[in-house]
């Protein structure tokens, strides 16, 4: 008995359909993109160093985000702890209790810099799933992949000095979903430095891990100063 055709077309659709979901990345991406269209978030990103102390003076970020509004962080490096407020374009630091614009800091120092290079969780992940090679679903929520070469080796020069004179490197990447969002991914790099007048050879590794929280009622306060220099 011959299956009428529209009979096969449809199943067809369906198999094909099934194809298009199960592609990790298409997954994960819709994940990152359905948390990126949430009012905010917070969370917490918390950076683990080993091998060498030269790499190690970052501490966590606590950040909160609203979508099309404002985001506010919080971190230190070594002893010294910081705020930074963010509008579009416009970024505010809170030093020893005040809030200066970039352009009363200095646009051209190396720490706005930085700072103009932040990437939020929904863009960080984006990126870092843009850099990932191979990806694989290892369980219900758990992405698993590795990350190109490259990208790994630009990541890892940024763990410092030392670590900006790396010619390569490796690094690997987790991503967990949970109700159809992004609630937390982690990323590792590792090379080797060289440390001391004797330029001793080290293994350096970081493990950076950003949890997500506070989906869907986050909202982001700036003192009134601050306010003033985002507007």
């Amino acid at each position: 008995m011959k299956m009428p055709r529209v009979v096969i077309a449809a199943a067809l659709f369906v198999l094909a359909a099934s194809v298009v979901r199960a592609d990790p990345k298409t997954e994960l991406s819709e994940a990152i993109a359905s948390l990126g269209a949430q009012s905010g978030y917070a969370w917490t990103s918390t950076p683990a160093t080993e091998g060498s102390k030269s790499a190690a003076r970052q501490g966590a970020v606590e950040g909160k985000t609203e979508k099309g509004g404002s985001t506010r962080i919080k971190s230190s490096s070594g002893d010294t702890a910081y705020e930074v407020g963010f509008k579009g374009e416009k970024i505010v630091v809170n030093y020893n209790g005040d809030w200066l614009s970039t352009a009363e800091i200095g646009e051209n120092v190396s720490a706005v810099q930085r700072l103009k290079a932040f990437k939020k969780p929904v863009e960080e992940a984006g990126e870092l799933l843009k850099k990932t090679g191979s990806l694989k679903k290892e369980s219900d929520g758990l992405y698993a992949g590795t990350l190109e070469p490259e990208a790994a080796r630009d990541l890892f020069r940024l763990l410092g000095r030392r670590a900006a004179l790396a010619e390569e490197a490796k690094g690997s990447v987790k991503y967990w979903v949970k109700d159809g969002r992004l609630s937390k991914y982690e990323f590792v790099v590792e090379g080797r430095i060289t440390s001391g007048e004797e330029k001793k050879e080290v293994d350096l590794r970081r493990t950076t891990t950003v949890e997500i929280q506070e989906v869907g009622a986050t909202k982001v306060i700036f003192p009134d100063e601050a306010k003033k220099k985002l507007s």
